[in-house]
């Protein structure tokens, strides 16, 4: 059997090769292009293939629009039906249009990320493909079903969704308004008692501090400034999302916190040099571009035996799978802003046009940063400097972003502290 897959996630890529090479030849390709290409050379080939597996959602060209030129490109050579390839298509979620517009554009089946390989061989069964079918590795059915479960509690209305997250929109609809003062700020913070007397304490931090310490909200917000204010806020109240009682998720969540922390950061560093809408909002951004992970890592945790054996690996591959558009899933939900949602959904993608919005580049560009200086969190490849897409198209050079990795890196152990203390 000889099996297509397109998929631009690299980490995504590599795992469905790994867990389909048993049943045949497997190609794989980054984008609708190249394995569109890849189809119509093998199919004036003897040797044509016989599935297609392709991602929905892939910059470029979509999986919707590398289906419907697989279709086209059958119908101009009078290909058969019985010898036309079978597809599947798969995404992190499904809705009723998008659904039946892969049934439209000729798809013969679709499934649901993270990927699992039982679901994968039982659609290929159905599609009148003889397989020796051996069990799936029983970790990555257990690893994959505890992500699909996550998913589907949120997604149901079965699990609650965090409220501490909602200050920092509320916190970002305030400095949006004209003529936002420290008082009016200091009234919406005071609100929340905890929330107050962090701020105070992370204001007074060797990082933030100043000549004179500050003793109530009003004072620390004058000194650190609105927009200041509100980043040191958010990476409080992001902090709260990633504490968790059970032990072997613990480093998981302090490694994700961390890689978050220094993305913002790094974020912070670039929007310096190239954002015209603030780089204290890039450093937001860069905080909760990975909120869909996190969540779905604490709810597991939260939720299994403290004496449950966990794939770690396999855990954190299968969130990542899903984790982009769980995470603009969920910033949609607490109503965040379309440019939010956008940095969540996007931020994974290696490849752009010049339309891209410039805070999806920036927090790109910041999470790869973010492995160069050793905050890494998931196991991908990240090109060398010169070679990252989104730092050419926000026009910097390669010594341009070593000197913001240089800067990110001594921020964030100076302030680091002022975050990880109760």
């Amino acid at each position: 059997m000889k099996i297509l897959i397109a998929e631009d996630q690299a980490i995504s890529r590599e795992l469905m090769v790994k867990m389909l090479e048993s049943l045949g030849q497997i190609e794989a390709f980054a984008t609708g292009q190249e394995a569109l290409k890849a189809f119509e050379n093998a199919s004036i080939s003897s040797e044509p293939f016989q599935i297609m597996i392709s991602d929905i959602s892939m910059p470029g060209m979509s999986g919707i629009e590398l289906l419907k030129a697989v279709r086209a490109f059958e119908s101009r050579k009078k290909i058969s039906k019985q010898n036309k390839i079978k597809v599947i298509m798969f995404t992190s979620y499904a809705n009723k249009e998008t659904v039946i517009e892969c049934y439209m554009g000729g798809c013969d089946d679709y499934v649901l990320k993270p990927f699992n390989r039982s679901v994968i061989i039982e659609k290929i069964s159905k599609l009148g493909f003889q397989l020796d079918i051996d069990n799936a590795p029983q970790a990555e059915k257990s690893m994959g079903q505890m992500v699909s479960d996550a998913i589907e509690g949120f997604k149901n209305g079965n699990v609650e969704l965090p409220a501490l997250p909602n200050i920092v929109q509320e916190l970002q609809n305030l400095i949006n308004r004209p003529n936002t003062s420290a008082s009016d700020m200091a009234k919406l913070i005071e609100n929340d008692t905890a929330m107050s007397i962090k701020l105070i304490v992370a204001a007074n931090s060797p990082f933030y501090g100043g000549v004179e310490k500050a003793k109530d909200v009003k004072m620390a917000i004058n000194r650190l400034g609105i927009h200041t204010t509100h980043s040191i806020v958010s990476s409080i109240a992001n902090k709260g999302l990633y504490n968790t009682k059970n032990i072997s998720i613990k480093n998981l969540m302090d490694k994700v916190w961390m890689h978050s922390f220094a993305t913002a950061h790094c974020a912070r560093e670039i929007g310096k040099k190239v954002s015209s809408v603030g780089y204290e909002k890039a450093y937001v951004k860069g905080l909760i571009h990975d909120v869909g992970a996190t969540l779905l890592i604490k709810n597991i945790g939260d939720n299994i035996n403290e004496t449950s054996h966990l794939d770690l690996d396999g855990l954190t591959g299968a969130v990542f799978e899903v984790h982009t558009s769980f995470g603009g899933t969920l910033l949609n939900k607490w109503g965040f802003s379309k440019d939010f949602v956008d940095v969540a959904s996007l931020h994974e993608w290696d490849k752009f046009d010049k339309k891209t919005e410039q805070e999806v580049l920036i927090v790109n560009l910041a999470d790869r940063l973010s492995y160069t200086i050793g905050y890494g969190f998931f196991n991908k490849d990240v090109p060398e400097l010169s070679d990252i897409q989104s730092a050419d198209l926000l026009g910097l050079t390669e010594s341009e972003l070593t000197v913001i990795c240089d800067k990110a890196a001594k921020a964030i152990a100076e302030s680091a502290d002022a975050f990880t203390k109760k």
